[in-house]
């Protein structure tokens, strides 16, 4: 990926598009599968190149928490940790964003509309754990604020960038930032 999509100095909706033109090119050499522009986006975006209809669809990823172990089930959860049964699970489901479009310009105008006021949770913008492992969970702990938040990356200007959409778990109702260890329960 390019870093000329983290440029400021080009208008936001410019970048979207330079995104789209780039991954509609590589969508089109892989026809019938879905591309991503790099690792990194794997779980927040993809295009896929339908050879059949000569149209193109992206794919994003949203957040599915599972709090029953039948729901664990029904997102086909099949790696058992230490030989225990997942009780709770986050997942991300990819499912399209778009209808079927001919070209960049009109996928770019139905993402544009689909993440329009949605909440989002970055995936790649902290460098510590993702979330930290607790013996207990209470309705406080960060993956239930997940749940049916679109997944985005930070490296690329595809979400809506207002802070009130913007996920950020690791803070109180007062936007101050919480202790390091706030989810770890002291041994006394």
């Amino acid at each position: 990926m390019r870093s000329v999509y983290e440029e400021t100095r080009i208008p936001l909706q410019i970048r979207r598009l330079m995104v789209f033109d780039e991954i509609c090119k590589l969508a089109k050499s892989k026809p019938d599968e879905i591309v991503h522009l790099s690792p990194y986006t794997q779980l927040s975006f993809g295009v896929m190149y339908l050879l059949d209809f000569k149209k193109f669809v992206a794919f994003g990823g949203t957040f599915e928490y599972a709090y029953t172990r039948e729901e664990v089930i029904e997102q086909r959860i099949s790696v058992i940790p230490n030989d225990e049964l997942v009780m709770c699970s986050l997942t991300v489901n990819l499912k399209a964003f778009t209808k079927p479009a001919r070209n960049a310009v009109g996928l770019l105008l139905q993402w544009n509309d689909y993440v329009k006021n949605r909440m989002h949770a970055y995936v790649d913008y902290r460098e510590e754990h993702f979330f930290k492992i607790n013996d207990e969970i209470d309705w406080n702990y960060p993956a239930h604020k997940f749940h049916q938040r679109l997944v985005a990356t930070a490296r690329l200007p595809l979400w809506d960038d207002r802070d009130e959409l913007i996920a950020d778990v690791y803070r109180d109702r007062k936007g101050k930032p919480r202790p390091e260890r706030y989810n770890e329960k002291r041994l006394v």
